[in-house]
C-alpha cells in the first residue's frame, strides 16, 4: 500500500510520503514543489527533471502562475504520451505546494484530467490557507485509516461501513430492505458530516498552531500508522516515511527525509 499526505497551515506546508519518487521540488529557493499520487506507474522523476530544466517559472511569479506553467507542462506531456498513459493516470491527482508572492500562507493547487475534445487538459483547483480555514489536509494513495484519525470518511470503507449498518440493523429490525433504502438515502449527508469535521474549529484548533516541527512529526506518525495497519495481509512488509519536504516561505523547499539522495 503507498500513501502520501499534505499537511497545511499558517506556518507552511508539510509532505509525507512512504514511497520514493513522489515529492519534488523546483528549487531549495523558490517555495514551489510537486506531490504526485505514490500509486501512479508514471515516469514522474524524468517528467519533473526536464520541467526544471525548461526554468519557465522564478521567484518574482506568482503561486497561480506557477501551478498554471506547470498545468500547462504536464497537459502537453500526456497529450503527447499517448491514450494508455492518459488511461492510468486518468484518477490520479497532482498537486502543487507553495506561496504566492503576495500572501503570507500557503496555497495547493490540485490538478485532475478533464477531457476534451482534442485528449485532455489539466484541471486546476486552488486552495489556501486563511483565518477561517486555518488547517488543510491532501491525501494522495491508500489513505483509509489517516482519513479517519484526522477526522474524515474513506472512500475505502464508505461501501463497507455501509453494508455492515444495513446487515446489522437489518438484523435487529427482520427487514434488511428498508434499512438499505433508509442508508442509501441518507450515506452521503452521513459522509459529508464526517468529512466536515475535519475543518471544526475545535478539531483544527490544536493543528492550526502546530510548528513545522510537529507537523512534520503527526506526518510522519500519520503515514508509518497508515503503513502498519496494513500489516496483517500475508507477505506485507511495512513502509516506514521514506520522504518528507516542507516548503516555508523563509525557507523555500526543504528535505527533511530523502531516501534517493541521503538528505
Amino acid at each position: 500500500m503507498a500513501a502520501a499526505l499534505l499537511m497545511m497551515n499558517m506556518h507552511g506546508a508539510v509532505m509525507a510520503s512512504d514511497c520514493d519518487r513522489t515529492i519534488f521540488r523546483y528549487s531549495e529557493k523558490i517555495p514551489f514543489a510537486i506531490m504526485v499520487d505514490p500509486t501512479s506507474r508514471f515516469k514522474w522523476e524524468s517528467t519533473f527533471m526536464n520541467y526544471q530544466s525548461k526554468k519557465s517559472i522564478n521567484s518574482e511569479f506568482s503561486f497561480e502562475d506557477c501551478a498554471e506553467d506547470f498545468a500547462k507542462y504536464l497537459t502537453n506531456i500526456f497529450n503527447s504520451e499517448g491514450q494508455n498513459v492518459i488511461n492510468e493516470e486518468y484518477d490520479k491527482k497532482v498537486v502543487c505546494v507553495g506561496f504566492d508572492n503576495k500572501s503570507m500562507y500557503p496555497r495547493i493547487t490540485v490538478l485532475t484530467m478533464q477531457e476534451e475534445n482534442n485528449g485532455i487538459k489539466m484541471e486546476e483547483d486552488t486552495y489556501e490557507i486563511s483565518i477561517n480555514n486555518p488547517v488543510f489536509y491532501q491525501y494522495l494513495g491508500h489513505c483509509p485509516n489517516i482519513r479517519i484519525l484526522t477526522g474524515g470518511m474513506s472512500d475505502d470503507i464508505n461501501e463497507p461501513l455501509f453494508k455492515l449498518f444495513v446487515t446489522e440493523l437489518g438484523t435487529v429490525i427482520g427487514n434488511n430492505k428498508d434499512v438499505n433504502e433508509l442508508f442509501s438515502q441518507g450515506c452521503d449527508n452521513l459522509c459529508n458530516s464526517f468529512d466536515n469535521i475535519q475543518n471544526d474549529p475545535q478539531v483544527t484548533s490544536a493543528i492550526s498552531d502546530f510548528t513545522i516541527k510537529d507537523m512534520v512529526a503527526l506526518a510522519e506518525n500519520l503515514i508509518d500508522t497508515e503503513s502498519l495497519q496494513h500489516s496483517r495481509t500475508d507477505n506485507y512488509k511495512p513502509s516506514h516515511t521514506c520522504e518528507i519536504g516542507i516548503v516555508t516561505m523563509a525557507e523555500g523547499f526543504k528535505w527533511i527525509k530523502h531516501s534517493l539522495y541521503g538528505a
